[in-house]
């Protein structure tokens, strides 16, 4: 049986611990005590503000050994018991509030005067910002995730993902590409009417864009839509590529429509553009027969097969020239 002073030291061990007095042996244990208060910038008490406390001169680090995370309470208040003596760093942070960092004494021997530190609000122009990025990474991730689902062939799913960046997007200018990744999704699933719709929103943001308008009538021509083809064809910068095959569908449909003129102009364009490609220099001869001149006609046909003498329309252009 315990006498009672006996019991008295088993009560006071037990109330020590429960007042949080570190465990014998750490660095930072002591008898020292520290309090303080935390407010705002109107003299107001914060409550539910992180303290951090590290002993020594450097930046606190909550990683480091040392007493637990402690919470300001309703009056603003905080107050610890168990410090060595020496240097000690508190850190004071809340959402929405500049954190607050700064050294104090501890002597185990003294009366610790309370620590009063006026917490300022973030301002508005850097939460501003913060959100700005925020949803900036957002809308990147959502584009990033529509890129591999449409590598996936997961279209419907890439398009919602673009849609989300979108939305996301502040800057409409990243629209237009995020718009032709939706049109591709739309073609590879054979919907080539709603590509070209995605296509058509794109040029309401950027309207002389030349990828998207080159997108666009490729789509048409492939679509048999020549005649709008020609009309955003016609938007194209001066100078700017087109498709060659875009242009030989282009030809061969004049062509077969009686459009002699036109036809002539797109082959021509073709070999001013692409001057290697044998079956542009074919196409034009046909229209040079049909408009008797025969000596282009002649020469194209000798280029075809100097390019590719196993051109599939070597044979024809063969027979062709026995006749020139």
């Amino acid at each position: 049986m315990f006498s009672r002073n006996a019991k008295s030291m088993v009560l006071l061990a037990v109330l020590l611990v429960a007042a949080g007095v570190p465990v014998q042996g750490q660095s930072w244990a002591g008898k020292g005590r520290l309090q303080g208060q935390v407010r705002d910038e109107a003299g107001k008490p914060v409550e539910g503000a992180r303290v951090t406390l590290r002993i020594g001169n450097d930046t606190v680090d909550p990683k480091k050994d040392g007493p637990a995370l402690l919470t300001t309470d309703k009056n603003g208040k905080w107050s610890i018991l168990g410090l060595t003596s020496g240097a000690w760093g508190i850190l004071i942070e809340k959402p929405g509030y500049m954190a607050s960092e700064g050294r104090v004494q501890v002597n185990e021997f003294a009366v610790a005067q309370p620590v009063v530190v006026t917490l300022k609000l973030v301002p508005k122009e850097v939460i501003q910002k913060a959100e700005k990025e925020s949803t900036t990474g957002q809308a990147k991730a959502a584009i990033e995730k529509g890129n591999a689902l449409l590598a996936q062939e997961k279209y419907a799913d890439a398009r919602a993902a673009y849609q989300e960046g979108m939305a996301k997007l502040e800057d409409k200018s990243l629209h237009p590409a995020i718009l032709r990744a939706i049109s591709e999704s739309y073609f590879k699933e054979g919907k080539t009417d709603l590509a070209i719709d995605s296509l058509k929103q794109a040029l309401q943001i950027a309207p002389d864009d030349p990828v998207t308008l080159q997108l666009l009538v490729n789509l048409l021509v492939g679509a048999g839509r020549e005649t709008e083809a020609q009309t955003y064809m016609a938007k194209l910068p001066q100078g700017t590529k087109v498709d060659a095959n875009t242009l030989l569908n282009l030809g061969i449909k004049s062509f077969n429509s009686g459009k002699m003129d036109d036809a002539m102009a797109q082959f021509t364009r073709v070999v001013a553009e692409n001057p290697n490609l044998p079956d542009a220099y074919y196409y034009r001869a046909l229209v040079y027969m049909n408009k008797n001149q025969n000596k282009e006609a002649k020469a194209d046909l000798q280029k075809l097969l100097q390019l590719d003498p196993n051109s599939k329309y070597a044979k024809d252009a063969q027979e062709f020239l026995k006749s020139l």
